[in-house]
């Protein structure tokens, strides 16, 4: 049984169908009931059917049927009936008392928290004050070698060393093309293409060679010891300056390892 919306043109039609019959049409097999019809209501889409042949009928033996009596006309602007929602549930004397006490615990344990509230927790930055500046100065030197080692400089070449690629691929592939002009197109392009290709690994391994060289030659130049030592020494006593020249290495010299870039 499928439910519809009362239009005000069912509307009168259920009127007026009652007015005629002398009765309202009892609901069957869980109708709705139209003895009291309102537009928006639900009405059965048999009970319609009933009621408009029944009009029809009525217009045949020249009754006074002064609304639309074909079905069409009264099922225009009709929808599918959707019930109301159920009210909800009335709550229980019990459940309204507990939610009462929950509130009230709520704010007795707020009020309590407001006026006497739970010391700050200590953080490990104030209970040891001196954490702060440890391993500082090796963060610091870290983020100074990220910064020096990626530099603008480096930024450009590599983007240089990238459009130096693509512009040689592509010149060596078009280069193939004009060069096979007599071949057939599939066999230019596939020459053309398999070109390309041995340019660009060429160019990538010769790249990563540069890269290996350029990070062994980094590596050995890490390794290498900076010594210092004292070249000249002047005494200054208020008498002839005596000069004095180190040759030899003072095995009290701080020995340093230095980086070059």
């Amino acid at each position: 049984m499928v439910l519809l919306t009362i239009t005000q043109a069912a509307k009168d039609a259920i009127i007026t169908h009652r007015r005629l019959s002398q009765q309202a049409p009892a609901p069957q097999d869980g109708e709705p009931d139209l003895r009291d019809p309102i537009v928006g209501g639900p009405v059965a889409h048999g009970q319609l059917i009933d009621i408009t042949n029944a009009l029809k009928k009525y217009s045949a033996d020249e009754a006074s049927v002064d609304c639309a009596s074909d079905l069409e006309t009264i099922l225009r602007g009709s929808k599918i009936y959707t019930p109301p929602p159920k009210p909800k549930p009335e709550k229980s004397p019990e459940y309204v008392a507990l939610m009462a006490r929950l509130r009230e615990d709520e704010e007795r344990r707020a009020y309590e928290r407001m006026i006497n509230p739970l010391p700050p927790q200590e953080t490990f930055a104030q209970r040891y004050p001196g954490s702060k500046a440890f391993g500082a100065d090796v963060i610091k030197s870290q983020i100074a070698d990220e910064v020096d080692e990626m530099t603008y400089a480096d930024i450009n070449r590599q983007m240089t060393l990238i459009i130096n690629v693509l512009i040689t691929i592509i010149t060596c592939s078009v280069g193939i093309w004009i060069t096979a002009w007599h071949w057939p197109t599939p066999a230019r392009l596939g020459l053309s293409l398999g070109g390309s290709s041995v340019v660009a690994i060429a160019e990538v391994a010769i790249y990563f060679g540069y890269i290996k060289r350029m990070s062994d030659a980094k590596d050995k130049e890490v390794r290498k010891f900076e010594s210092k030592e004292v070249v000249e020494t002047w005494v200054i006593d208020g008498s002839t300056g005596q000069k004095t020249l180190s040759h030899g290495r003072d095995e009290s010299l701080r020995q340093r390892k230095g980086k070059h870039r």
